[in-house]
């Protein structure tokens, strides 16, 4: 009787395990020509006076690691930023860890190693003037 007992429980616990695994798990698309590492820059095109350079790898799982490199009145910083990425219904959205609201994009690949965003809200604003592309680095 105990063998039984403790059976159900333990094939109670599994299932309870895997329900609320399956409603916390978010299942949303990437678009796998994004997928890889990306280089890409920017002169004034955000930020007036900033020079931008930057490295990004998207993961295939949905999140992603960029490097950031910025120029600004000779003095130079570096700083990283891990997120989330997604794409649905032609927009790319990414989502850094330090943020509430994602970033979304337009996007157009132009060939297999040159993709074009254009903003459409940044830190949860509406700002559509902000275009740049990213290289993909072929390893």
């Amino acid at each position: 009787m105990k063998k039984t007992s403790f059976l159900f429980t333990s094939l109670g616990f599994l299932l309870l395990a895997m329900l609320i695994f399956s409603f916390s798990t978010e299942s949303k698309e990437q678009d796998s020509r994004l997928i890889g590492v990306w280089k890409g820059f920017e002169v004034e095109k955000q930020i007036e006076g900033v020079e931008k350079h930057w490295i990004q790898q998207r993961f295939e799982n949905g999140t992603y690691v960029i490097m950031f490199t910025t120029k600004e009145d000779c003095q130079i910083e570096t700083f990283t930023e891990k997120g989330k990425w997604w794409t649905e219904k032609g927009k790319f959205y990414e989502l850094s860890s330090s943020a509430k609201n994602p970033e979304v994009y337009s996007y157009e690949l132009k060939n297999d190693e040159v993709v074009e965003f254009k903003s459409i809200k940044l830190s949860g604003e509406k700002k559509d003037t902000y275009i740049f592309s990213d290289y993909k680095i072929n390893f």
